[in-house]
């Protein structure tokens, strides 16, 4: 799978930032203009989302309340995304956050990709080296060019 073929495309990420959720945002926007179905989901390190963070369908928020005791998250539209068989889930969490780690390992997409962290590798299907002093929008640029010429030869014969 790579992004030229992917239709469908779920988003993981972390949204204490500001910036960085507008980052993510501004991302989707972009794919959603190259004809993909998008949808993302921030996690939030706080007790309860502030009111009027609902978001929409295609794009939620989760926070401490949809935890379990051990960072498992677990709500009706946790479920739906896991879910979603996705053409392919991008989780530009760090490799630490749990709470988006148990999404992307339940995650029904057909193709998962991810930071690389060796005890993580049975997760993903592809994973991207940064380690977490990166930011975030060089791991989603590397992520996005990586994703469009991965299987282009392939591609290009069929």
């Amino acid at each position: 799978m790579n992004l030229d073929r992917a239709i469908n495309i779920g988003i993981l990420y972390c949204g204490d930032n500001p910036d960085e959720v507008e980052f993510i945002k501004n991302y989707v926007q972009t794919l959603r203009n190259l004809g993909k179905q998008v949808k993302s989901l921030g996690f939030i390190h706080v007790k309860e989302l502030p009111l009027g963070l609902n978001g929409s369908m295609m794009h939620q928020y989760y926070a401490l309340k949809e935890l379990n005791w051990y960072y498992k998250p677990s709500s009706q539209f946790i479920d739906n995304f896991v879910n979603d068989e996705f053409d392919i889930l991008m989780d530009f969490g760090i490799p630490s956050q749990l709470p988006i780690k148990f999404i992307s390992s339940m995650s029904n997409a057909k193709c998962k990709v991810g930071r690389f962290e060796q005890k993580y590798v049975d997760f993903y299907d592809v994973m991207i080296e940064s380690d977490e002093n990166k930011n975030l929008e060089y791991v989603v640029k590397t992520t996005h060019d990586y994703m469009t010429v991965l299987n282009k030869k392939a591609i290009d014969i069929i």
